[in-house]
């Protein structure tokens, strides 16, 4: 049985947002995967966005890790965790893993919004375009559902706790 519902997909994409949402919906509790990782960071005295890829995946894969002893709770994940099949494993086995997917457009204008300095996988002469494309395939890979945040705006919330729902 899948106790947890987790969000995956890409930076700027919306699962924080949805996320919290899922939770007040569900009376559930809300956990950001990358909140842990920016506190792990600091007890290294590391700014998070300054990790090298390899030891930020590492990090996102002992902080999932951790969590798989939760129970009603919304896992807001990074944009980034599909990187470690470990920590997908866990979230396989304690979650319905839930894909948000968007427009190349509406994923890049949120994302630059945000202005974060650091993006897994954005190594030389990749692209953000191309960073997308090669994520997409992992997050359909691993995910229970892929739903659109923008076909699905203003039931998204509604559409993910009907399906969730089915498998419990």
């Amino acid at each position: 049985m899948k106790r947890n519902i987790s969000l995956i997909g890409m930076a700027g994409v919306g699962k924080s947002f949805t996320s919290r949402a899922l939770a007040d919906k569900l009376d559930y509790k809300y956990v950001s995967a990358d909140e842990l990782i920016t506190r792990e960071a600091g007890k290294m005295g590391a700014d998070k966005n300054m990790l090298s890829d390899t030891v930020f995946i590492g990090m996102e894969e002992s902080v999932i890790v951790s969590l798989q002893d939760k129970t009603n709770t919304i896992i807001d994940t990074g944009g980034s965790v599909i990187y470690s099949p470990k920590a997908m494993e866990v979230l396989d086995r304690i979650s319905f893993i839930v894909y948000l997917s968007d427009s190349l457009k509406n994923i890049k204008k949120r994302f630059d919004n945000r202005r974060e300095p650091h993006l897994v996988g954005m190594a030389v002469g990749m692209t953000f375009e191309k960073l997308l494309a090669q994520r997409e395939k992992l997050y359909e890979k691993y995910a229970h559902i892929k739903i659109n945040v923008s076909e699905n705006r203003n039931g998204l919330v509604s559409e993910i706790v009907s399906e969730y729902k089915k498998i419990r």
